[in-house]
């Protein structure tokens, strides 16, 4: 299993994200892990991704899809707390950092996810 940290800066009192109050990180909620989860599932026994991480930050929780467990994320949902310029809840991100789709419903994320052809293409 490999652990990967999204803020990655040279702290030498370890702290990370966990270090903070439960209450002022974001979560996603039971409803919307079992959405993503079932995606998830469906795209594994595809042979499309092999592993998943989930990371809690003070504005923003995001689910990271993986093809494989050495490589950077393929795509990412990310659920923000705080409303930004788009004032929509959910981004489906690219590994590019490209944002693909948007909403304030997680249904509406799933279901591009379940019907778009989502290929990672290397050059």
């Amino acid at each position: 299993m490999v652990i990967r940290y999204l803020n990655s800066q040279k702290n030498t009192s370890h702290q990370n994200s966990y270090s903070q109050p439960a209450s002022s990180l974001t979560f996603f909620n039971r409803n919307e892990l079992n959405q993503i989860l079932s995606i998830y599932g469906k795209k594994v026994s595809e042979g499309k991704w092999k592993d998943y991480a989930i990371d809690h930050l003070e504005h923003s929780a995001i689910f990271s899809f993986f093809r494989n467990t050495f490589e950077n994320a393929a795509l990412k949902i990310i659920k923000n707390k705080k409303m930004n310029k788009s004032k929509l809840k959910y981004h489906l991100v690219s590994a590019a950092g490209i944002v693909i789709k948007r909403s304030n419903e997680i249904e509406n994320i799933i279901k591009y996810l379940n019907s778009a052809n989502l290929e990672i293409i290397k050059k």
